[in-house]
């Protein structure tokens, strides 16, 4: 069946309807169908026109849905004064559905009268797989053209103005929207001698363009009539009838030779599509197009070379390119290593139809990825490294009584050795939960040593014991002259954690103020130092511990939730040394080979041992070590234990024992402290806010008389 074409030259326009690359259907106002072309039916799995038309019941409602009812469809087309242009999927041979792109055009009898639709159907599978790297030429436009810094469009044979960038539409008054598709070139020139010159132009440049100058002037009228003097530069894109113009205003000749500058240098890229290699090559492989970018790798006089040779140096077919498969009619996707540059690339192949629907050359777009490859690559590999890795610690520390400077082989504790491997091969952050003295630091400094980042800084902040006025200078640092007493430069905590594990002590102390900070910086907003302008990245691994329930926090409103969202990725919760007390022996031998050596004490009495495991340890690990350290001094348990209540005063009676001895006043005074701040400490679990009221001074105050006394936090 041939197509309806009732106009002069119809064997010319019949001859493109049998050979078009895309589908084209002619259909009559109620859907029936006039006529398909061969490429129609190629794309929907039917052997030839005739067998899909009959497949589809000569309607075109039964090959694809429409979105809408056929007569508001017709009217909707009827009312254009442009092709109607949508997205529908068709039904395949096969019963599967293929995403196209179809352009709607009425065709007119000699009265005016609508005679038939054309239909153009365009495949938009290959599209959607290849993402953006084969899309419409007019999208790879787009990008280009909104950088070039003067006014561009591209025109179509029909002189229509098929896309304009911001620059012209403000140039010319109008919005993209209005010119795109609407304007014809001619509408906007103002001077009738320069449209009879450039309409010549238009048309020479497609048979002669040796003949017809590349860059001239005319008066263009804008919106709101006025005549505007412009420099205009024309020329064709390779490969299709349509051509790309860059237009200056020249009323300023200095702002028109800048915008000149930026419009030539980018009108290459314009031309050529994009910058990576293009290609077509012969059954016989042999080079029929290089675009511009691979001319400039292999050289100008590369047509009629053989592809391999050419391009990859090689002596034999690359044995990436499905020569084979895309001569079949197939298109072939394939990564490969360039054995010139050693780079990775991504090629697309695909057929180029000549007559007979028989493939005439292989068309081949070849894009660099080595980036992301060598990510992949490395990711892949780091993966392996981490799993042989994460295999051989799990066998090291199987049924092991430590791991690094934890001490214990409890089922319990078997499990934490599990997550802090887990911990360590990933870069999240992790949060752990538990009371204090049950070795929260040791755990993070586990992980972090266990991590890629273990030869970068470990970073450990005990956020209860900063003063909420002074949280932001001690975590974002500040420039010199920032306040009074700014004399110098300090970096922040995140600056001296940068590459490395910045650990956050007592979390739950965070106020919400600070929290919304910290926040920006965990989900890469980065950081402004005080008195700074600039932004500051920080690639700091965070680690946090409490000992209170943050879920509690966040349910009173003292925590934000998305803070609490992004903290609480990877959760560890510690048992305390009551609920592991099989752990014990091996803690108490740990201490007696860290501290007997100058005391020459290495074991206890049977007796003293069960006392140790039977008794409960409010204060875990940490009272554990504090004991032992006791137990050393003064050959005898003493654990510090109090059954006094709080009195009225605000202080709370702990008995404390002190020693007989001889000394001065002074070291007594100390001793006594160190004792009653030890009772206090273990009785309230090393709540420092709760100790610091109890004793009625600042929580600050109490911080800096642990450090005095030498008493250690975990």
């Amino acid at each position: 069946m041939k197509p309806a074409f009732d106009i002069p030259g119809s064997d010319y326009y019949e001859q493109l309807f049998e050979h078009a690359p895309i589908g084209i259907l002619q259909t009559r106002l109620d859907g029936t169908i006039i006529n398909a072309n061969p490429a129609m039916a190629r794309m929907l799995g039917y052997g030839s026109a005739a067998e899909y038309i009959e497949a589809a019941g000569h309607f075109v409602g039964n090959s694809y849905a429409i979105p809408q009812s056929r007569q508001a469809f017709v009217e909707t087309i009827l009312s254009q004064n442009q092709p109607y242009m949508f997205e529908n999927r068709f039904r395949r041979k096969d019963g599967t559905a293929l995403p196209c792109r179809v352009h709607v055009r009425t065709a007119r009898r000699p009265d005016g009268s609508i005679d038939y639709l054309d239909s153009f159907v365009q495949d938009m599978s290959q599209e959607i797989d290849i993402a953006r790297t084969l899309e419409k030429r007019e999208a790879q436009y787009r990008s280009v053209f909104e950088n070039t810094g003067a006014g561009t469009i591209i025109i179509e044979q029909d002189t229509t103005i098929s896309m304009a960038n911001a620059g012209f539409a403000q140039m010319l008054g109008f919005t993209k929207e209005e010119i795109e598709g609407k304007m014809t070139w001619t509408s906007v020139i103002a001077d009738e001698e320069d449209r009879d010159r450039m309409l010549r132009y238009h048309r020479m440049r497609r048979h002669h363009p040796e003949q017809v100058p590349v860059e001239y002037e005319f008066k263009l009228r804008d919106n709101f009539g006025n005549i505007k003097n412009i420099w205009l530069r024309v020329g064709m894109i390779t490969g299709t009838d349509r051509s790309v113009a860059s237009l200056v205003d020249i009323t300023s000749l200095k702002q028109a030779e800048r915008n000149l500058r930026s419009s030539e240098s980018k009108l290459s890229g314009i031309l050529e599509a994009f910058g990576g290699f293009a290609y077509a090559c012969s059954r016989d492989r042999r080079l029929t197009f290089a675009n511009k970018t691979l001319r400039a790798v292999i050289g100008q006089e590369c047509l009629g070379l053989l592809c391999h040779e050419a391009i990859f140096r090689l002596d034999a077919p690359c044995p990436w390119c499905g020569q084979e498969e895309v001569f079949r009619g197939e298109t072939v996707h394939r990564e490969f290593l360039n054995p010139i540059d050693g780079r990775w690339y991504f090629a697309v192949g695909s057929p180029i139809f000549g007559a007979n629907d028989a493939v005439a050359e292989r068309q081949t777009v070849i894009v660099d990825i080595h980036k992301r490859k060598q990510a992949e690559l490395d990711l892949k590999e780091k993966e392996a490294r981490l799993q042989q890795e994460n295999i051989r610690l799990r066998a090291a520390i199987k049924e092991r009584y430590r791991f690094g400077d934890i001490v214990g082989k409890s089922a319990a504790m078997q499990k934490v050795y599990e997550l802090i491997l887990r911990a360590a091969a990933t870069d999240a952050n992790v949060i752990i939960y538990g009371e204090s003295g049950t070795g929260k630091e040791l755990v993070a400094r586990a992980i972090h040593d266990l991590s890629e980042r273990g030869g970068r800084r470990f970073v450990p902040v005990n956020c209860g014991a900063i003063p909420p006025h002074l949280m932001e200078s001690e975590f974002f640092g500040y420039k010199k002259g920032a306040f009074t007493g700014a004399d110098q430069t300090k970096p922040g905590l995140f600056d001296y954690a940068d590459d490395g594990t910045l650990f956050l002590d007592e979390l739950g102390e965070i106020k919400e103020e600070m929290q919304v900070k910290l926040l920006r910086v965990l989900e890469g907003g980065g950081y402004t130092p005080i008195g700074g302008l600039e932004t500051q990245k920080s690639r700091a691994r965070i680690i946090s511990a409490t000992n209170k329930g943050l879920v509690q926090l966040l349910e009173k409103g003292r925590m934000r939730e998305d803070f609490f969202y992004r903290i609480h990725i990877f959760p560890i919760q510690l048992p305390p040394l009551r609920e592991r007390r099989e752990d014990i022996p091996l803690l108490v031998d740990h201490f007696l080979a860290k501290y007997g050596k100058e005391q020459g004490v290495n074991t206890l009495r049977g007796h003293e041992l069960e006392t140790l495991i039977n008794y409960g340890w409010p204060g875990n690990v940490r009272q554990l070590e504090n004991t032992i350290q006791r137990y050393m001094s003064f050959n005898s348990l003493d654990f510090m234990d109090f059954q006094g209540q709080s009195g009225s005063g605000g202080t709370e009676n702990v008995p404390v024992t002190v020693r007989p001895g001889e000394g001065p006043l002074r070291d007594a005074v100390q001793e006594f402290e160190r004792a009653y701040l030890f009772s206090l400490l273990n009785r309230h679990q090393w709540n420092r806010t709760r100790v610091a009221s109890i004793l009625g001074i600042e929580r600050k105050t109490l911080y800096l008389k642990l450090r005095k006394l030498g008493i250690q936090n975990e």
